[in-house]
């Protein structure tokens, strides 16, 4: 189940509900500001998440939030007290339908909730009454479903300090396309990397992905000029 689905799921949910006539999800603040809200609502806001490979879970944790408007004729502390009971029992029936067994066939709802009361922190008089509750939907890592292409790593040489060398070059970009370095001179490359990417030895340059190399003067060429910052890596012997 995406995080797509899971909003449906918790916007069908919220409009179930009959006292509950207006449903968003994202910045409660942006909406109320700007949006035409029919109270009572819900406002759903994503925080920071969590993918668990321990638990085979990707965890949303979720602020729900359910508002209504002070009487503003009768704005007392009655008044207030009335608002609050009914947005604590909206928040109580909805934790009631993410438990319902139902609804729970694919998704994981914590069980316990922390509940926090708002007396006019919006534009509008309002009440509001925050939900926070984690929403976990299964996470399989199953790499055969990632829609990506296949994915060559370079072989891995096995480091012998006597024998193998690694060198770091990072380039100015004033170089052009052409590096020299008399240590590099009559030495075997093995393997260069420029950045991530494997470079192909060649005596004839047509691609950015090739290099020329005289092991005679330890001069380097390049398919294409270099940009400042980038790095070069030399395996060597």
């Amino acid at each position: 189940m995406t995080l797509n689905q899971v909003v449906i799921r918790l916007k069908a949910l919220a409009l179930s509900h009959k006292q509950i006539h207006h449903f968003y999800f994202g910045d409660i603040i942006e909406w109320l500001a700007n949006g035409d809200v029919q109270y009572p609502c819900c406002f759903v806001e994503i925080n920071n998440s969590e993918i668990s490979k321990e638990d085979h879970l990707t965890k949303y944790n979720l602020s729900i939030w359910f508002l209504d408007l002070v009487n503003v004729d009768t704005k007392t502390k009655a008044n207030e007290i009335d608002v609050m009971s009914d947005l604590t029992a909206m928040a109580e029936d909805y934790t009631a339908l993410l438990n319902y067994i139902d609804n729970q066939d694919d998704l994981t709802i914590n069980t316990s909730y922390n509940l926090q009361y708002f007396r006019e922190k919006f534009e509008d008089l309002t009440i509001a009454v925050k939900l926070d509750i984690m929403v976990a939907v299964d996470y399989t890592s199953n790499r055969c479903q990632v829609p990506a292409t296949g994915v060559v790593f370079p072989p891995v040489v096995p480091v012998d300090y006597n024998i193998v060398y690694n060198y770091i070059y990072t380039a100015t970009g004033d170089e052009g396309n052409i590096i020299i370095n008399a240590d590099l001179i009559s030495k075997t490359i093995l393997m260069l990397f420029k950045g991530d990417k494997l470079l192909i030895p060649t005596v004839s340059l047509s691609s950015t992905d090739q290099y020329n190399y005289n092991s005679a003067t330890g001069e380097f060429y390049f398919g294409s000029d270099f940009e400042a910052g980038q790095v070069l890596q030399f395996i060597y012997k």
